[in-house]
């Protein structure tokens, strides 16, 4: 049985995404932004190669809110109580592999790891919005910032809006990866099917949601897609607490040449959209 389970485990280094989430954990644990088993990530797959497909199934799980949008899909996610460093080092015991049921109501264990993340209600909803609206998407990655955790805590920043408009005004570039602007989430209990809703609903919007006084996600064509998108906006945090411990209080780059630079690079109308008044 022993050495079946390892053949089970080991088959995941047959998807090209396990070395891409090794990559990505990485980084992840180089960042700081993934203290201990803190953060999460996730790729919805849509076929599996003949060495997986194959698997025998576990016992179906229960699903608190039926996502059909993912009906006969499969989730390779990280596990709970795992370290980003770790799953760099040994893919196959961080990583589980899973395929959710026709009906979205429940979902079995292949390969890997077979407890998945705390958030694995959040990682579903969100999903399933994807596959509804921009199913090029197949990344989640959820991770923990200090610098923008830290931008939840200003009162200034109650309002999502201008939290967001301040932050990307930070760095020219920043609003042209960025023109959709980010969510800002309330704070709601980690893992629970509240989070997972409220952040589904965001990500219809735009690519990046704040969990406020807990991390940040983003969705990508691919893990390091995500990272990216994190990374933008990590910087942006970053110049304005430098600002703030100067003693200045960031305006940011100006109204009018936030526009002119949106404007050349066919943009605006996605900022004009979000932005505050």
């Amino acid at each position: 049985m022993a050495d079946v389970a390892r053949m089970t485990d080991t088959a995941l280094y047959a998807l090209p995404e396990t070395a891409e989430c090794q990559r990505v954990a990485h980084w992840l644990a180089l960042h700081g932004w993934s203290e201990g088993s803190g953060g999460n990530f996730s790729v919805r797959l849509d076929a599996l190669p003949a060495t997986l497909a194959s698997l025998n199934e576990g016992e179906p799980r229960p699903v608190p809110m039926a996502v059909p949008a993912l009906g006969r899909r499969h989730l390779l996610v990280s596990g709970t109580g795992t370290r980003a460093r770790d799953i760099a080092e040994a893919p196959h015991e961080g990583l589980g592999l899973f395929r959710i049921a026709p009906d979205g109501g429940s979902y079995t264990f292949l390969a890997g790891n077979d407890r998945p993340t705390s958030e694995m209600p959040s990682h579903l909803a969100i999903h399933a919005a994807l596959v509804e609206t921009r199913p090029e998407h197949r990344a989640i990655v959820h991770t923990h910032p200090p610098r923008l955790i830290a931008a939840t805590h200003l009162s200034e920043f109650e309002d999502g809006g201008r939290m967001a408009d301040v932050l990307l005004r930070m760095q020219s570039e920043a609003l042209l990866h960025l023109p959709d602007g980010f969510a800002v989430l309330p704070y709601h209990l980690p893992g629970s099917l509240e989070l997972g809703i409220a952040s589904a609903a965001a990500v219809r919007r735009c690519e990046v949601v704040v969990w406020r006084y807990h991390g940040a996600l983003a969705t990508g064509r691919s893990l390091d897609a995500a990272l990216d998108t994190l990374e933008y906006l990590d910087k942006t945090a970053e110049i304005y607490w430098i600002l703030r411990s100067a003693g200045i209080t960031p305006e940011g780059i100006p109204a009018a040449a936030a526009e002119q630079a949106l404007r050349a690079f066919g943009r605006w109308d996605r900022y004009a959209r979000w932005r505050p008044e």
